[in-house]
């Protein structure tokens, strides 16, 4: 090193030893050595060298210059000191953020969801995860995903469906089914969604429900058993009414109860109960019929539809036609 401080001191020292010299001096006792340096070398040299007081003038230059060079090295070396805590500091926090990011990605395990479907003509019974009880009628379907039973008891149903609801006040069980979900503890009640459906029907066979609405926060309404709330989608009117409960939750026991119904709905339930296509006249669709079907055979069913109004039927390929029999609106008339 006292070789290029003379090369310093000389103005000899290339930048690299320059370099070498400034990271030396970072320790005090290396200082000490240079000042120390430093005087022998002014001794050395020949005072004739160069004229009176340029010598001085030419060490202060010096020490300037090497007291900035040390303050700039400072400086960047303590820039430099700062970028590496900083990159630490950050590559810590991406390692923690990294960790934290893994480990929720562990936690937020992603929502798959179990289907249950009944297809036209067929009528099914599914054993919930909680250990509800689920009837579910011809041409409907539910599904509920992989947190059922452990942090939410939801079921969507597209169709219709009879719950029998094991009781947890801890954990609400609520049927989402269009604009209505049904929100309940334990109990037994009835819900017809079906898409093609003008309405959304409750019906309520015992405990206790909470209707709310998907769209509108502030909506609420409770039914008591024996009630049947009727949500028109046209109009989003609710009716509520009392029932024959019987008569809307009969079908899971095989039975189909038609009770004043017009024609345009009760060849959609034949239609779920058969799996038949039917096409009707538009002047029949207001026809009201009542009857009780268990285990007919559909001609036995569309014979007695014949007797008891003005129709007859025609099988046109696979689709059963019905028709107004002018013949008997004549006899009628009589």
């Amino acid at each position: 090193m006292k070789e290029i401080i003379v090369k310093y001191l000389e103005g000899r020292a290339s930048a690299t030893e320059q370099m070498q010299l400034l990271k030396w001096l970072r320790k005090k006792e290396n200082r000490i050595v240079y000042n120390s340096s430093r005087l022998v070398w002014k001794k050395s040299q020949n005072e004739n060298a160069l004229p009176k007081g340029s010598e001085q003038s030419w060490l202060t230059i010096q020490d300037q210059m090497l007291q900035k060079s040390f303050k700039r090295w400072q400086y960047s070396d303590k820039v430099n000191q700062l970028v590496r805590i900083a990159a630490i500091f950050f590559f810590v926090l991406s390692l923690g953020g990294g960790a934290y990011f893994i480990s929720n990605q562990d936690k937020q395990e992603p929502n798959w969801y179990t289907q249950v479907e009944a297809e036209n003509g067929q009528i099914s019974k599914v054993k919930l995860p909680d250990g509800s009880l689920v009837w579910l009628n011809s041409g409907s379907k539910i599904a509920y995903n992989n947190g059922f039973a452990d942090n939410n008891r939801e079921v969507r149903l597209d169709g219709e469906a009879y719950f029998q609801v094991t009781k947890d006040e801890q954990l609400s069980f609520v049927v989402s089914s269009g604009d209505i979900q049904v929100k309940v503890h334990g109990t037994r009640f009835n819900v017809s969604a079906y898409p093609e459906s003008e309405n959304i029907d409750v019906v309520l066979e015992s405990g206790k429900v909470q209707l709310l609405s998907s769209e509108v926060s502030s909506f609420q309404c409770f039914l008591s058993p024996g009630e049947r709330a009727s949500f028109v989608k046209a109009n989003n009117q609710l009716n509520i009414s009392k029932v024959n409960t019987i008569k809307y939750t009969s079908w899971k026991d095989g039975m189909l109860n038609i009770y004043n119904q017009p024609l345009v709905e009760v060849l959609k339930r034949l239609e779920k109960r058969y799996n038949q296509e039917f096409e009707f006249a538009e002047e029949l669709k207001d026809f009201h019929f009542t009857f009780t079907i268990k285990n007919e055979p559909l001609d036995e069913i569309i014979q007695i539809m014949e007797k008891i109004a003005p129709i007859k039927t025609k099988q046109e390929k696979n689709v059963i036609v019905f028709k107004l029999d002018q013949k008997k609106i004549r006899e009628l008339s009589r």
